[in-house]
């Protein structure tokens, strides 16, 4: 295992000055349960409030369940399909009266889009949204019966399929027999994370309270009326001339001539596809040819071996610990498994500062309301 050596994250610091919702009032503990939870960074928010006491985690993939092992040994995760958990499995833990339930199911693409005009029965159940992980998360509300659970996915949910696949998933939500359902994108820059990452949240609750009421913004592009956004130079600044130094931080090695064309991308550009010499050229220039800018948010961070976009001063891509830290990880936190695994993790995650804010707000829903 690596050696930890923390540096002063400023993410850090923001996370710590949020407030504790409204803890001097209300000391009640909150249950939380997280499916397909990947790293955590989901329940890594929500437990960054002390209101909440984390009952289970699950993810299939086996360097999540490598990296609970190294980073949160004392948390409840297990390494299994969501698919094959019921009642059963939920008492035989003494798990009961779930407060929230959290998780991000990946999107498919399947949709039952055709197969409602289909005769053939094997076709109809394969296309059905239950047998989706989507529908996976939903069967497990209808088990656990939470408060109140929220679903983070991708925006594209909402138009796949010219938004049938997403009429799909809402009629399955509405039929969940006592829950208020709705659905939201927002933009984690708008919460304090120096990166611009939209997303869908599908939320709902059995216990009354309004489901047209979500995180209001507190960060801007010019500032008014709050903090304006973080950039990436507030995030990653300090993190130049200390490659190496620490878990995560060791940069990619790059071929000549990618170097050769990264030096050609002004900062917050793209590469100049016209201005390429022919043995530079290629086809299909992608986010890995983008710049970030010092003074700007940083693109979405997605997963992949080489998906993390171009350093802003230097000729490099990020490390796996500059887009951990523009996810808002802690810098205590190692990832694990080869780079295309780790780039994976991060990518994957939900911003652990965007995930306290959401979970601030269900906790002051569920001190007036629960």
């Amino acid at each position: 295992m690596q050696t930890r050596l923390t540096l002063e994250n400023p993410l850090r610091k923001d996370r710590d000055k949020q407030p504790k919702a409204n803890l001097s009032e209300n000391k009640r503990k909150y249950t939380l349960v997280d499916l397909f939870s990947g790293i955590g960074g989901f329940h890594n928010g929500f437990l960054d409030t002390d209101r909440f006491d984390l009952k289970l985690a699950v993810d299939f993939n086996k360097e999540c369940a490598l990296f609970h092992q190294v980073n949160f040994p004392e948390l409840p995760f297990e390494q299994m399909d969501v698919s094959k958990i019921d009642k059963a499995f939920y008492k035989k833990r003494n798990i009961s009266d779930v407060d929230v339930l959290i998780g991000g199911p990946p999107c498919q693409g399947f949709s039952t889009i055709g197969a409602r005009v289909s005769s053939n029965q094997e076709k109809r159940l394969q296309y059905d949204i239950r047998n989706n992980l989507i529908g996976h998360f939903i069967e497990q509300v209808r088990i656990l019966k939470p408060k109140y659970f929220l679903m983070e996915n991708v925006r594209g949910l909402t138009t796949y399929k010219g938004g049938d696949f997403f009429t799909d998933v809402l009629e399955e939500f509405n039929s969940l027999k006592g829950y208020k359902v709705n659905f939201k994108i927002l933009n984690a820059v708008d919460y304090g994370v120096p990166q611009s990452r939209q997303r869908t949240f599908v939320f709902g609750n059995r216990i009354g309270y309004d489901v047209n009421d979500f995180p209001e913004p507190d960060h801007f592009e010019n500032g008014v009326n709050g903090s304006k956004y973080k950039t990436v130079q507030y995030a990653i600044g300090d993190l130049v001339g200390k490659e190496h130094n620490f878990p995560n931080h060791a940069p990619l090695v790059h071929g000549e001539i990618n170097i050769q064309r990264y030096k050609l991308i002004p900062e917050g550009g793209r590469m100049p596809e016209d201005k390429l010499s022919p043995e530079l050229y290629r086809k299909n220039f992608g986010s890995t040819f983008k710049r970030l800018h010092r003074e700007k948010p940083s693109l979405t961070m997605v997963p992949g071996h080489n998906a993390f976009p171009i350093h802003p001063i230097l000729n490099r891509s990020l490390t796996v610990r500059e887009a951990a830290r523009i996810q808002t990880f802690s810098d205590d936190i190692i990832f694990v498994g080869n780079r295309q695994a780790q780039c994976i993790q991060v990518g994957n995650a939900v911003p652990p500062l965007f995930a306290k804010k959401w979970a601030n707000h269900i906790l002051n829903i569920l001190d007036e309301y629960a």
